[in-house]
């Protein structure tokens, strides 16, 4: 009874302070533009030109140009405007005649303005005559030689940028998926914690344990473990050739190589991809562990992980030599690829749990790991910036977790930022991590008595 009430009380703490942080810090990130669009209709064959600034004062470098090409038919004209833009001028081409603009949106993530023409502020206009507003479109004869008009969209482009309400909801949908996750951790804390103590009372002979794995897996070969660092060198090798040489790739990061750059991202999915596929086969390849009944089988997975370990220090030594000579001295910010090291460990660790249980009783399940490591690579932005997406986008990328890492790995040697200055970044890929964590405890817990029927 007393358990009971103490874990009550702990989910009580955890979920107040979990929803006072979403609510007091979470905010949606504003993209730095929003999308104009202008319907137009016109006589003849032209290039519109809409400059924006939030003065009257315009120039060539703050503007957007389309040809309209479909002559007395409507076109759609679309430019990315700054979200502090007060006053926009559309350029109506050279050629004289009539224009008709059917509509102005503006759009922003989830928001979209249409702005009633009839109430649309022009304060200026040059070669124009004849404005008119009728049957919700706006009129105007162009005398050509550069006919502009000068609107006021302050008030529109302030309507769209303000995402209270989304945000709202985005805190109110995250709180829920938190509690919901918080109580489900704490009812089934007894498998996590009980699986957190057979791997803490064992320690030292998941040690030794690990370090005779990663001896013996090349026992037998003439270059014995060189083998483990010469494939993922030459995989490194290919893709460096192929990307900068035959597909002309180059850093998106200024003053920063691309094999630099490539490798700071390829070196942690390495340690991900071999991680996860050795840990997930662990159960089968000490099948003979397995049957007996004293041994902890629960640290079979992180022995294979820490065996992973050893190559991927290597690796880490390897990327801050080709750092040093390409003048990127390791400095205090390189004690933060420890903690990154651990967030891909941790994040395999909670995956191993359930694909090493989940395997034993569905053997295709390492081919289906195999074909979403492949696809995982390219989804994860190793080998492509996610600047490349559009901005409005980007958060798509970012659900993978293994962004965060890859893009930690990079934050530490190249951009010099630290982990807590990504404060949903990181908070997300812990919620994640740790859920994935129980689901595998509490898979494991599960079908565990039932390892040894099926070996």
């Amino acid at each position: 009874m007393l358990k009971s009430k103490k874990k009550i009380l702990v989910l009580i703490l955890f979920i107040a302070l979990s929803n006072i942080l979403i609510v007091n810090k979470a905010q949606l990130k504003v993209p730095s533009n929003i999308n104009l669009e202008i319907t137009v209709k016109s006589e003849n064959y032209d290039v519109y030109q809409v400059f924006y600034s939030h003065s009257l004062n315009f120039s060539e470098e703050y503007s957007g140009k389309l040809e309209y090409e479909n002559k007395k038919y409507l076109g759609n004209l679309q430019f990315a405007i700054p979200v502090n833009t007060k006053f926009i001028r559309m350029d109506l081409g050279i050629n004289k005649g009539n224009i008709l603009i059917t509509s102005i949106k503006f759009k922003n993530l989830f928001k979209k303005y249409n702005l009633p023409l009839k109430d649309l502020k022009i304060i200026e206009s040059n070669n124009i005559r004849n404005i008119s507003y009728s049957y919700g479109s706006l009129s105007l004869e162009s005398l050509g030689q550069d006919s502009s008009i000068v609107c006021d969209v302050e008030k529109y482009v302030k309507g769209v940028s303000d995402n209270y309400k989304i945000n709202l909801i985005i805190k109110i949908i995250s709180c829920i998926l938190v509690d919901i996750m918080l109580i489900i951790f704490i009812k089934k804390s007894r498998s996590v914690l009980q699986l957190s103590v057979e791997l803490n009372n064992n320690k030292t002979l998941i040690w030794n344990l690990a370090k005779n794995d990663f001896k013996t897996k090349y026992a037998g070969s003439y270059l014995g473990i060189i083998w483990a660092f010469i494939n993922p060198i030459i995989t490194i090798l290919i893709y460096w050739f192929v990307f900068q040489y035959g597909l002309k790739a180059g850093s998106p990061i200024k003053d920063t190589s691309f094999i630099f750059w490539f490798m700071s991202g390829l070196i942690p999915w390495f340690f991900f991809q071999e991680a996860l596929i050795n840990a997930t086969n662990c159960m089968l390849e000490y099948s003979y562990l397995v049957k007996k009944v004293v041994f902890k089988i629960s640290i079979l997975p992180i022995i294979k992980i820490i065996s992973a370990v050893f190559v991927h220090l290597v690796f880490i030594v390897f990327l801050l030599t080709v750092g040093c000579i390409q003048g990127k001295y390791p400095d205090i910010m390189i004690m933060q690829l420890i903690y990154y090291s651990f967030c891909a460990f941790f994040l395999v660790l909670g995956l191993s749990y359930a694909t090493a249980s989940i395997i034993l009783f569905f053997r295709d399940l390492s081919q289906i790991i195999g074909i979403f490591l492949q696809i995982g690579m390219w989804m994860t932005p190793i080998m492509w910036s996610y600047t490349i997406i559009p901005e409005k986008l980007q958060w798509i990328a970012k659900l993978n977790p293994m962004y965060y890492v890859v893009e930690g790995y990079r934050d530490t040697l190249i951009n010099k930022v630290w982990f807590w200055d990504r404060y949903f970044q990181t908070v997300y890929f812990w919620i994640l991590a740790i859920g994935i964590f129980v689901i595998g405890s509490i898979i494991f817990k599960k079908l565990k008595p039932h390892f040894s029927d099926v070996l």
